[in-house]
């Protein structure tokens, strides 16, 4: 049960992420922390990281220790009722 949990609250970071670059366009990787305030530091590098080698999103170094995060070119498209049903299918699975 407990991967579970993870996988699913994993989903739901990865989604508001992708939302909150899709409302608010590039943003730091510390703007995006602070918009994020139910998630760890290390939750969101976790999945920021993964998020990037899959090409959702792209970081660009800005300066020693500055990072903006923006959509990649293949990022995935997230709507509520996508989230929710495959959110279901993992519950029943």
């Amino acid at each position: 049960m407990l991967a579970l949990e993870e996988t699913l609250v994993e989903m739901l970071l990865e989604e508001a992420i992708v939302e909150k670059l899709r409302n608010d366009g590039p943003c730091s990787f510390d703007d995006v922390i602070a918009s994020l305030p139910d998630f760890s530091w290390g939750q969101i590098f976790v999945a920021v990281d993964c998020m990037s080698r899959d090409g959702r999103v792209f970081l660009r170094q800005l300066g020693y220790s500055t990072y903006q995060i923006s959509l990649g070119s293949r990022h995935t498209e997230f709507s509520t009722v996508t989230s929710e049903k495959e959110m279901q299918s993992s519950l029943s699975g």
